[in-house]
């Protein structure tokens, strides 16, 4: 009913004044809906962002409180469960509280989700030595081991059992150059893992008080035991010796599925939102393995059982070391595990580059994305995943195709032996047939293959799975 029809409504000798009163009163009302829907919308503006938490997560983790590390870490990968920098600082959080079973989890989601550093490598070498599982700890070794330090790199593949490769390495370095308190403890914790306690009291000597050194040495012998290893790995942390049911199911990546592709102009304020946690994506590299997880400046006080007494130095460039050459295997060759052959794929080429192999299907993925992101040539490269079984014991071949000649692929392969790592050159035949045919995960395609005419291929020393 409009005002004209009811003219009880306003009387007619109102002033104009007065008769627009109704009409400012119904703008105000108006004016006062629009400001609370304004305010609930702030409102929802105002929820706690991942990064913010991640941000109290990291600084929680710097005061030593690793439980509550931990609880923050998870809501912020609950809120942004596939960003790379919020796994891995969940990760570090669950290293620090002595969580090695949701920490290996945590590290193995960060890198599949794209983060290649050493730190995340490293976190997930140290979980992995923590569980007893060695085999996989040193297949990251293997890969990542170009971008490990030489006391990081010499130290865990001591740990993982491979006790004259950690000594040459820690020894080389020393060699090289790198004599730095870190370096010299380490390789004595090395030497004493390796039962060599002579070596080991002459080279802890270096930097202990004469009055200190028998202490630590019988530290050292009361985790020697192969067994031992979460001890070892929670003594070198100054982490608690606690057990782990793992990771909240709730957590898990496969319940964060990935999203298509944004533009790169929507993508932007991703970036700009991870730039400001500087802590948890872009860490400070101390090259210290026992503080992996802290800043320089928030280092624990060293313990007597940990090879590292002084405070966390910047890694030291590790020089690559001098490649032997592969000699050719006698005995039994290779049985590759499979026994059907199907036709090679379109577009796989006539050879391939093996670039290594490696004790779990897992592992073998894992390395290839490193591979990629390490030499951006491979990535145009059909991936070849084959599960072969050399003398027993099965392992996974991670090879590249697609390579029209075998000189296309030398070519690659010379380019890898010259960044430091390791490769082999094989000619792919849809027809051969080599002790049995191989079947790979590719794509679709599944080729056999049989080795090229080409001279010994050199693998680096910490690459030593390329041939197999």
């Amino acid at each position: 009913m409009t005002a004209q029809s009811n003219p009880a409504r306003i009387p007619a000798n109102a002033s104009p004044r007065f008769a627009a009163r109704p009409r400012r009163r119904t703008v105000a009302l108006l004016a006062a809906g629009i400001a609370g829907v304004a305010l609930l919308g702030g409102c929802s503006s105002h929820a706690p962002r991942p990064e913010k938490i991640a941000q109290q997560a990291q600084a929680a983790m710097n005061k030593g409180q690793a439980t509550r590390a931990v609880t923050l870490a998870e809501s912020a990968v609950a809120v942004d469960g596939r960003n790379p920098a919020m796994r891995l600082l969940l990760a570090n959080a669950y290293l620090r509280a002595g969580r090695f079973e949701s920490a290996r989890s945590a590290y193995a989601d960060a890198i599949e989700l794209g983060d290649d550093s050493s730190r995340a490598a490293l976190g997930l070498v140290l979980s992995d030595l923590a569980l007893g599982r060695n085999a996989s700890a040193l297949d990251t070794i293997n890969t990542y081991g170009d971008v490990l330090s030489a006391a990081d790199l010499g130290l865990a593949l001591t740990m993982a059992g491979q006790n004259e490769r950690g000594i040459g390495v820690l020894t080389n370095a020393i060699r090289q150059g790198q004599n730095s308190p870190k370096v010299r403890q380490n390789l004595a914790y090395a030497y004493a893992l390796s039962g060599m306690w002579s070596e080991a009291k002459v080279m802890t000597g270096q930097d202990v008080p004469a009055d200190q050194v028998d202490a630590r040495l019988q530290s050292w012998a009361a985790m020697a035991r192969p067994e031992d290893g979460r001890r070892r790995v929670a003594s070198l942390l100054g982490t608690p010796l606690i057990g782990d049911s793992g990771q909240p199911s709730a957590l898990a990546l496969a319940n964060f599925p990935a999203t298509p592709a944004a533009p790169a102009d929507q993508a932007a304020p991703t970036k700009a939102a991870a730039a400001e946690m500087p802590a948890v994506q872009a860490p400070a590299e101390s090259g210290a393995l026992a503080l992996i997880d802290l800043p320089a400046s928030q280092a624990p006080a060293p313990q007597l059982s940990a090879p590292q007494i002084s405070a966390p130095q910047p890694a030291a460039v590790v020089q690559p070391l001098p490649a032997p050459v592969v000699k050719p295997a006698h005995g039994t060759p290779a049985r590759v595990a499979a026994t059907r052959a199907l036709p090679a794929a379109h577009g796989m080429g006539t050879h391939l580059v093996q670039l290594g192999a490696f004790n779990s299907a897992e592992s073998a993925k894992r390395a290839w994305q490193h591979y990629i992101s390490r030499n951006p040539r491979l990535a145009g490269h059909p991936n070849l995943i084959t599960k072969v079984n050399v003398n027993g014991h099965d392992f996974w071949r991670v090879q590249a195709a697609g390579f029209a000649g075998q000189a296309a692929a030398s070519s690659l392969c010379g380019t890898l032996r010259a960044q430091g790592g390791g490769c082999l050159v094989m000619a792919l035949n849809a027809a051969a047939h080599v002790n049995g045919v191989a079947t790979a995960d590719a794509h679709g395609a599944h080729p056999a293959v049989r080795p090229a005419a080409a001279p010994a291929a050199a693998a680096h020393p910490r690459r030593t799975n390329a041939a197999r």
